[in-house]
């Protein structure tokens, strides 16, 4: 029985190979799938997360900041995603090696946004649920949770196509909720002059802020090659990423902060349904949680899949089984807090970007540079019958002294430490060991064609 016999399906959506050509989609259908699952609640309730602490002012720096480096980011990576046609953990293999590709996936991608981030998720799913329908025991935090994420991995199996099919039925809601917000605010809490003047309940400082606007999106920005791997081609792929994020993210979490800081509410949610937004919070629940979390969901999967061959939407099962649960409890245990919340995406922007770094430095650099290869689509590409390595060490240490220094370096902001020391140390470790007549790949293995295992 061949590998691909053994783990495909039609929901496989090319787990472990590259997307055929005859199976991508144009700019339009990438930029509104990009759009609706990265643009959902979580990116309005970041938005009351900073009007919590900054005022409209610095909120606006801090959002437009780091909008700049995402975008940036995100289109470059994007494009590798298009040039490849592979999931983010595949195409890890290359700058990390197989072994290092299934590790890192395992711990950056798996636990974190497959598990961690659909588990926060579904958890906002369940506050907003409660507030919309308080004293109901079936709407309360955890129970909301436990349905709520059991519908959402039911419509995670299908795939690609249900994010598709979705994103066409997202996006109005999500623009549609924030500007009726804005235009109740500025209507009956005294204009704009209101939000301008707005003092934050709390205190966070600039580059915590900008720190937090990038942390919220460091994710979705470094598997981005999730969604682009279906574009026709790189230019598509940068581009829709780009429009996207420079268009729709600045919009959606600064009508979040302004919200908040008309209101007073330290929710998002509540101050929505201060303002007689009830019908529109729920709606935007129902449309944008559910398709981020089949994101995250199908995200998490991808990377399950390269880590333990499988089809992919019995790995979708899995990890929604266990985020659902770690959500219940976080629901049952923490309640409405949104402290959870705030340190997750903390951590985000402490971590992730070393990885990002990395797939650049390698893509970009590494690969046309020092190995020659010119041609973008021919960098990571699997030839059948050429040889591959198991352990990358360049991409290992750049890695782990990326981590280091997003954690642990308060001084400027941690996800840009994480992403420049990462792109620079895998630059330099790969340059050295090459120089020195070595190569920082090891444990070589032979690829013979098909699934890659």
């Amino acid at each position: 029985m061949t590998g691909k016999e053994e783990i495909s399906s039609k929901y496989d959506d090319y787990s472990l190979k590259e997307v055929p050509k005859d199976s991508r989609y144009g700019f339009f259908n990438v930029f509104l799938v990009f759009s609706s699952v990265y643009g959902a609640i979580a990116v309005i309730w970041a938005g009351g997360a900073l009007g919590y602490g900054l005022t409209f002012s610095q909120a606006i720096i801090a959002v437009l900041s780091g909008t700049v480096v995402l975008g940036i980011l995100g289109s470059l990576t994007a494009a590798v995603g298009a040039y490849s046609g592979l999931s983010t953990y595949v195409m890890w293999r290359h700058p990390l090696g197989r072994w290092g590709g299934k590790v890192a996936g395992l711990l950056l991608i798996t636990i974190t946004t497959g598990i961690g981030w659909y588990a926060v998720e579904t958890w906002l799913f369940g506050i907003v649920m409660s507030e919309i329908f308080p004293n109901n025991p079936f709407f309360s935090v955890g129970v909301a949770a436990i349905w709520g994420g059991i519908l959402m991995t039911i419509m995670t199996y299908v795939g690609y196509r249900m994010l598709s099919f979705l994103s066409y039925f997202t996006i109005p809601f999500h623009i549609w909720l924030i500007a009726i917000g804005i235009a109740i605010v500025l209507a009956l809490k005294g204009g704009f002059h209101t939000v301008m003047a707005a003092v934050p309940t709390s205190h966070m400082s600039l580059l915590d802020g900008i720190s937090a606007t990038i942390g919220l999106y460091s994710a979705g920005t470094i598997i981005s090659p999730d969604i682009s791997r279906f574009a026709k081609s790189a230019k598509d792929a940068g581009y829709a990423w780009f429009a996207h994020i420079i268009f729709l993210y600045p919009f959606l979490i600064l009508g979040g902060v302004a919200i908040v800081l008309a209101t007073g509410s330290y929710l998002v949610t509540n101050a929505m349904l201060e303002l007689g937004m009830g019908v529109g919070v729920l709606l935007i629940i129902v449309f944008g949680q559910f398709i981020i979390n089949t994101d995250n969901l199908y995200s998490g999967s991808l990377s399950l899949v390269n880590l333990i061959p499988m089809r992919r939407e019995i790995a979708s099962i899995i990890n929604g089984v266990i985020g659902t649960a770690i959500a219940a409890y976080v629901g049952f245990s923490a309640g409405s807090s949104i402290t959870p919340f705030e340190n997750f995406i903390s951590l985000l922007g402490d971590f992730l970007p070393a990885m990002g770094g990395i797939v650049l430095a390698d893509f970009y650099i590494v690969k046309k540079y020092i190995n020659k290869i010119q041609d973008p689509h021919k960098r990571y590409q699997f030839v059948p019958n050429n040889k591959y390595y198991n352990i990358n060490i360049a991409g290992i240490l750049a890695l782990a002294l990326g981590s280091i220094v997003g954690y642990f370096v308060n001084a400027g902001i941690p996800a840009i430490n994480s992403l420049v020391t990462g792109f620079l140390s895998y630059i330099i470790i790969y340059y050295i060991i090459n120089a020195l007549g070595k190569s920082p790949e090891i444990l070589p293995f032979n690829y013979e064609g098909g699934i890659l295992r």
